[in-house]
């Protein structure tokens, strides 16, 4: 495939998700009030600019003459399975986990493995991302994110 039609292709399906935004935040009021912003008003206009900006992008591949190579190397699409496929993972393992344990480890692989940066740096941050979010999450904003079965055992209700 070649660049053009897969930008053409990626801005049809960026449009269509920017759509689904919109279509879902109509069931709720997307306005402004006296005491402020409706539940819907920034998700409306979020879905709204998205949808612009895959219509822009279909606008400049639209009038784009110049042929290009290829639209992904081997070494490009091995990069994209070393980012996805761990996240790919996380996205599994929140469900059954919860957020916090696999946040760390999918931090580990990320940092440590595909960034490649040393173990101390990727620890701490594999540590102290899930830490932070707690913090803030469970205290400031109390809004409780999924613990999974880690959190009865440490006395998190």
């Amino acid at each position: 495939m070649s660049r053009k039609a897969v930008e053409i292709g990626f801005a049809i399906v960026l449009f269509a998700f920017g759509a689904a935004i919109v279509h879902g935040t109509l069931e709720l009021e997307t306005g402004w009030t006296r005491s402020g912003p409706e539940a819907g008003y920034f998700p409306f206009r979020i879905g709204l600019m998205i949808m612009a900006a895959a219509m822009i992008v279909m606008a400049v591949q639209a009038t784009r003459t110049a042929a290009e190579g290829r639209m992904l190397t081997r070494r490009a699409a091995t990069n994209i399975a070393l980012f996805t496929l761990p996240l790919l993972g996380l996205i599994v393992a929140i469900p059954h986990l919860g957020l916090y344990v696999p946040a760390t480890l999918y931090l580990l692989v990320s940092i440590g493995l595909v960034g490649r940066v040393s173990w101390a740096t990727a620890t701490a941050a594999a540590i102290g991302a899930p830490v932070i979010l707690f913090i803030l999450f469970e205290f400031v904003f109390r809004t409780p994110l999924p613990k999974g079965p880690l959190g009865p055992l440490l006395g998190m209700l």
